[in-house]
This record gives C-alpha cells, sequence and structure tokens, in this order.
C-alpha cells in the first residue's frame, strides 16, 4: 500500500536539521558585494565560532576555509577570498512533506531550545482523532459507518465509535506511533500485517491510508475543524 508524504495529521514541523553555515564578505577591491554562506570544509568543522568569525577566508560555490585554520587538499579548490562576518546556524524542518527553511540563529544552543519547542513531542500512546466526511470519497464514508457499528477491531489496533452530533466517527488509536519499528516491539509484526488485518475485517484501502497517517503524526487530539489552537 503506498502513502503520499503529504500527512493532515501532522502538527507544525518534522525532521529539523541544522546547518552551521559560514557569512562572508567577498574581498574585492573596489566592489561591493552582498554577503553569501558556506559550509566549512570537513577539516576545520571543530573550530569554534570564536575562531571564524572575524577572519579573512577563501572559499568557492559551496564550502570556505579560515586562512588561519587547518588547512587540508580541500583548501585547494577555494579561490575566492573574503572576510567571515559571523557564523549562522539555519533551521529547516519539514512541514507535510516539504522542506523549509524556519529561520538563521546565532549559536547552537538557541537553535536547540527552539527545535524543542517546535517539537511538540507527545510520546508513544495511545491518540485520538476524528475522520469526517472531508476524508473519504462518498462510498467508502458510507461503509465506514456502517463498519463503526459492525466491526471487530480489538485486534486491530484502535477503537472507533460514532459521534451522533456532526457527521463525523471518532477514533481512538493504540500503540501509536504505526511504524515498523514500533509496531514490531509491541505486537512482534510490522506496519503491513496490521493494515492486511484491518483489509481482512472489511475496513476500505482509502480509510487504512487515512488511518496509517494519523497513526504515524505526532498527535493527540486532532479535531476536522480548525480552531485557533491548531
Amino acid at each position: 500500500m503506498t502513502h503520499s508524504r503529504s500527512n493532515p495529521f501532522f502538527r507544525g514541523y518534522q525532521n529539523f536539521l541544522l546547518t552551521r553555515e559560514l557569512m562572508i564578505t567577498p574581498d574585492v577591491a573596489g566592489e561591493v558585494y552582498e554577503p553569501c554562506y558556506r559550509s566549512l570544509i570537513s577539516h576545520q568543522e571543530s573550530l569554534q565560532d570564536w575562531q571564524l568569525i572575524g577572519k579573512e577566508c577563501v572559499y568557492n560555490d559551496t564550502h570556505a576555509a579560515a586562512i588561519n585554520g587547518p588547512s587540508s587538499p580541500e583548501t585547494e579548490a577555494l579561490t575566492n577570498q573574503g572576510f567571515i562576518h559571523t557564523v549562522v546556524y539555519s533551521l529547516h524542518g519539514e512541514n507535510n512533506g516539504t522542506s523549509q527553511q524556519i529561520c538563521d540563529l546565532g549559536s547552537a544552543e538557541v537553535a536547540q531550545v527552539l527545535i524543542n519547542q517546535l517539537s511538540f513531542e507527545t510520546g508513544f500512546y495511545s491518540r485520538v482523532f476524528e475522520v469526517t466526511s472531508a476524508h473519504l470519497p462518498d462510498e467508502e464514508w458510507d461503509e465506514l459507518q456502517h463498519l463503526v457499528e459492525h466491526a471487530d477491531t480489538t485486534q486491530l489496533m484502535f477503537e472507533c465509535f460514532a459521534l451522533p452530533d456532526s457527521d463525523a466517527v471518532g477514533f481512538k488509536l493504540i500503540g501509536t506511533p504505526w511504524t515498523d519499528k514500533h509496531l514490531n516491539a509491541i505486537l512482534g509484526f510490522d506496519l503491513s500485517t496490521l493494515q492486511a488485518r484491518q483489509a481482512e475485517e472489511g475496513f476500505p484501502e482509502e480509510f487504512i491510508r487515512v488511518l496509517t497517517l494519523a497513526g504515524q503524526a505526532d498527535v493527540r487530539v486532532r479535531s476536522s475543524t480548525p480552531t485557533a489552537a491548531d
């Protein structure tokens, strides 16, 4: 069963990436250029920020090296000269399948604090969300409402119930997140086996896809109607 990377149940950013770059001004007599950003060569990655800021450097289209730092064969490919103004920590995150730059920060410590604040880590436990007619085709939505009343879900890692005052069905997912590693640890089989058992009980493929997305998202309670908290 294939899945789109787009997951409507994810809350905020996922898969954070922090990169360390030098902000460099090219050293060209009589010319003024916008600063550029380059990664350090691997031989100088251990240098502290204070050992780099304010130093002369050489660089190319992708990497740079402080002239006063350790040299290596990598340095030979760096033919442009410049000046290191500062060290920038650029934070990137994945938003619903798309990588985005969030911001630039002045230190790794500040960046880690922000990552912790944005991670919305909720732990591994049961999660609750709603599936509505907006999530499924009409024919599968009708079939789902029937299955909620008659299907035996005790071995399918979820409980379901009708919400009579709204056009929705509530679900409590058990043993999340639904990843191969986590399911193997608690059940002894992988996600594809769980999906096959759900299909054997009569749940349609599109519903299983939506259920899996919710089971893999870091969400505690998710409503189908956006609120100020979302």
